[in-house]
């Protein structure tokens, strides 16, 4: 009854939001299908050449000069290709060559070069990258693009916007330098490609990467200084809110005009509206009706993790902090006396409140949580108050400073502080990673979890009045409790898609983690992107080993990533295992190298050892001690995996040559399983018919690239697991297979 605009814009929401999401992804069916029937007739390959006309928009320059990463989109679209066929809304990324100058806002182009996909995740936790350019309108990229023919006609207004973030963002490279100038361009313009990677790491690692978004802070600050401003210049009241909002729309629109910042830009554009007025802008109704605009353009928008981390934090921020804010958590006497204290008291209890609200969601992105980032924030954020006006002040100073370089040593001198700031913000970063418990590894949490979590935060803010202030606190902090716990489950083998490699992670009932290779050599850095996003998918605090089948490329180089991750997100390595062998070549020194590096043990296994934890028994088979060989295949790592009745067979690269070698070594022995991962990536020359016949298996993983040169898995494996009764998984197919062991059957998936 007291927010009738806010109450109407959520039974719009929630009757018109379903049938505009189902009608979409009815649309979205009918186009995957209607391309399936045409590719099978024009397929488009990646590499095939592309010839496009379209406008350009969006685009990109280093700010250090170079031509990395030099791009645009290309929207409005028409093909020259009988094998593309773009929609109306269809947008490409048009990455330029070598020497290409970039088109200016708004021209038509011609443009040649080489389709590329962007490629969905194939595993679990893995970043979906088809997705998150979908979500921004790219259906796909065109690389080595060159521009054969550009219109006269632009926009010159975006081409201004699009000419002063460029000019803006290597001014702060020159006066700040590489580090602090990306992240000033991220915090003050929105882009975040130059930022360093360790330098993300870090602010993610100290939950405070959104200081590297523009957000509401950001419009907030901007926008009502302006305003503010306007009105000390006795600019008349119409005059200057008309003035600030074309000024922040126009500024919104330079930094990308991203989920946060149209939100925050309508919220706003309410906050004029209720000045002009004469009313008090509600920041509820504000919050709906700018999901409301957003939504009703965009539906899918509701999955995007920006929309929901940006519009929780406000809604958090709204709800939250007022629950936690009475009298009663300190003496009120004390309080009285002491303003500063009342200052941080409420600065805490508001930051708080909004780490509360956004937990869930911040756990169901992210999957970690770092708890000191209350206390992290309560130095950073107020900092942004003084670092994002001084970023706005050299921005505005140190426009000349292209035509004028002898500005920028005196640019220097005079913004000081920001490097200051950005020391501080360093320092900071990694005292909250470093402190204990700084890295608490939930996994993605389970729907009754957040039901739990949710239900008792409801239940807290409509009884917060009947308890203590103290003990409300206390209570919340209990709450947050809920994601960690992990209740035992089953055995669990996902064989992860890795491209050409192998990488198999086992995860036992009480959530002890063992990997099995890591390595790849169609997919780059496979550790960072694709092994470590599936052990904090699954809340990985900690790998009891890694064992190491043999030391080639495509088994091995991923492991640099997965053990700089884990010395700096404190998951401890039980050691690393590999074959009992005498075969010695530059490829193993350079492991055990990096092995001693993170200083993580190396341990030896041979036939006839074994290693029992948490109930699974991990048998070694193969090879013998001080085997030699003078192929690596040769000494492959044979481990068996028991537990009960389940058993699990991992041969490594081993050859039909290992296989009959095994196959006589125990003979007469039982080396039956039910699981199987197939030799060398189902070639030919392995999983022989003797061996199936040994062994076997209800099913077979096979680990291996999609169009991989080497033919794998091979016809003629393929036809012997037939004749064999054994159901075959190719994560080349399908994505990461995931196995699931009960206690009289075994549940297979694979992830797409």
């Amino acid at each position: 009854m007291r927010r009738p605009l806010c109450a109407g814009l959520l039974v719009f929401l929630a009757l018109w939001l379903p049938a505009a999401l189902w009608a979409g992804r009815a649309q979205g069916r009918e186009k995957e299908s209607l391309y399936q029937e045409t590719s099978l007739h024009s397929p488009l390959r990646e590499g095939e050449a592309l010839l496009l006309e379209g406008t350009a928009a969006r685009l990109f320059e280093p700010a250090d000069g170079s031509q990395e990463n030099l791009s645009f989109a290309l929207s409005e679209i028409t093909s020259f290709s009988e094998s593309f066929d773009p929609t109306e809304k269809t947008s490409v990324l048009c990455y330029l060559r070598e020497g290409e100058t970039l088109p200016k806002t708004g021209s038509r182009v011609r443009v040649g070069g080489e389709w590329g996909p962007f490629e969905h995740a194939a595993n679990p936790g893995e970043f979906d990258l088809a997705n998150y350019y979908g979500g921004q309108g790219y259906s796909c990229a065109l690389w080595n693009a060159r521009i054969l023919k550009q219109g006269e006609e632009y926009s010159f207004f975006g081409q201004l916007l699009y000419r002063l973030r460029r000019n803006t963002a290597r001014l702060y490279w020159k006066v700040l330098g590489e580090e602090d100038g990306s992240l000033a361009a991220a915090m003050a313009l929105g882009g975040k490609k130059e930022i360093p990677q360790e330098v993300k790491t870090l602010y993610q690692n100290a939950s405070i990467s959104h200081l590297l978004a523009i957000s509401g802070l950001h419009i907030t600050l901007i926008g009502m200084g302006v305003f503010r401003g306007l009105r000390r210049l006795k600019v008349p009241l119409w005059p200057a809110a008309v003035l600030s909002a074309a000024f922040l729309t126009a500024y919104a629109a330079m930094t990308g005009m991203s989920v946060s910042t149209r939100r925050a830009l309508i919220m706003f554009l309410f906050v004029l509206a209720g000045q002009l007025a004469g009313r008090t802008s509600d920041p509820i109704t504000s919050l709906t009706a700018a999901a409301a605009v957003i939504l009703l353009f965009s539906p899918q928008a509701l999955f995007d993790a920006g929309f929901q981390l940006s519009f929780g934090a406000v809604a958090s921020a709204a709800l939250l902090p007022p629950v936690f804010l009475e009298e009663g958590l300190y003496p009120p006497t004390v309080l009285k006396r002491h303003a500063f204290l009342r200052r941080l008291k409420r600065n805490f209890l508001s930051g708080f409140g909004i780490t509360l609200g956004t937990l869930p969601l911040v756990l169901w992105h992210f999957y970690k949580w770092n708890p000191w980032s209350v206390a992290a924030n309560l130095i950073v954020i107020p900092l942004m108050g003084i670092l994002l006006p001084l970023l706005l002040l050299l921005a505005l100073v140190g426009l000349p400073a292209p035509w004028a370089p002898q500005l920028v040593p005196v640019l220097k001198l005079l913004f000081w502080p920001v490097r200051v700031i950005f020391f501080l913000y360093r320092q900071t970063c990694a005292l909250a990673v470093r402190l204990p418990g700084s890295s608490l590894h939930t996994g993605e949490p389970a729907v009754w979890q957040v039901v739990l979590f949710l239900l008792g935060l409801l239940l807290l803010v409509w009884k917060a009045r009947t308890v203590r202030p103290a003990l409300r606190l206390g209570l919340a902090l209990l709450l947050t409790g809920v994601f960690l716990i992990r209740p035992p489950g089953p055995l669990t083998i996902t064989m992860l898609d890795v491209g050409q490699g192998q990488s198999v992670c086992v995860e036992t009932k009480h959530h002890g983690f063992w990997l099995l290779d890591a390595g790849s050599t169609s997919k780059s850095h496979t550790g960072q992107y694709q092994v470590v996003p599936y052990l904090k998918y699954r809340g990985a605090g900690r790998i009891r080993g890694i064992l190491v089948s043999h030391w080639d490329e495509d088994h091995v180089n991923g492991l640099s990533d997965i053990l700089r991750w884990a010395k700096e997100d404190h998951v401890s390595v039980g050691g690393i295992y590999l074959p009992d062998t005498g075969l010695k070549d530059e490829a193993l020194e350079n492991l055990l190298a990096l092995a001693a590096r993170y200083k993580v043990p190396v341990k030896r296994l041979h036939a006839g050892m074994a290693l029992t934890r948490d109930g699974l028994t991990i048998r070694c088979l193969h090879p013998e001690p001080g085997a030699k060989a003078g192929d690596r295949n040769e000494v492959s790592l044979v481990i068996r995996l028991e537990q009960g009745s389940f058993r699990a067979l991992f041969p490594g690269d081993l050859q039909e040559d290992g296989e009959r070698r095994l196959l006589q070594r125990y003979k007469g022995e039982d080396l039956s399983a039910d699981l199987l991962a197939a030799g060398h990536h189902g070639a030919k020359n392995a999983s022989c018919e003797a061996f199936l016949e040994a062994v076997s298996p209800k099913a077979v993983l096979i680990s291996c690239g999609k169009d991989n040169p080497y033919g794998h898995p091979a016809p003629e494996t393929l036809t012997r697991l037939n004749e064999a009764g054994a159901a075959y998984y190719v994560t080349a197919e399908g994505g990461a297979v995931t196995v699931r062991v009960g206690e009289r059957e075994m549940e297979i998936r694979s992830f797409s």
